[in-house]
């Protein structure tokens, strides 16, 4: 598996973003793509906080939620296989089970997150000319 690094860390390539069908979507719009990396940056901070305090407080009914609530966004912005983890812990929060493994998902989740942010971040000037 390829990695990349950057002063965040290291993340595996294969959990890196995608930005090809938010473009396809954009029709040529620069500002449209740009304001959906940032409504994405901000929203999906916010919900991978609230699924870690969950996951701290035993919430599993929550946090079923919170993922269901994230797998478009993680889909439209190219994180496929985060969506797909996202389900996971969706289906299997309902029903407590793979607990477990639900946390470390959570935690691979969490940890690569902020260096795509970061990543992403850095996407915005090309789209902000």
């Amino acid at each position: 598996m390829r990695t990349y690094k950057n002063n965040k860390g290291v993340v595996e390539k294969e959990h890196s973003y995608n930005l090809t069908e938010l473009i396809q979507v954009s029709n040529g719009s620069n500002d449209f793509v740009a304001n959906m990396i940032e409504i994405f940056i901000k929203s999906s901070s916010e919900i991978i906080t609230r699924i870690k305090v969950a996951l701290e407080n035993g919430d599993w009914k929550q946090i079923s939620a919170l993922a269901h609530k994230a797998i478009p966004s993680f889909h439209f912005i190219g994180l496929k296989l985060f969506a797909e983890k996202l389900k996971f812990i969706e289906l299997n929060a309902l029903n407590k089970k793979d607990q477990k493994r639900m946390a470390e998902m959570i935690g691979l989740i969490t940890k690569n997150m902020a260096v795509i942010l970061e990543e992403l971040q850095g996407e915005l000037p090309k789209f902000r000319k």
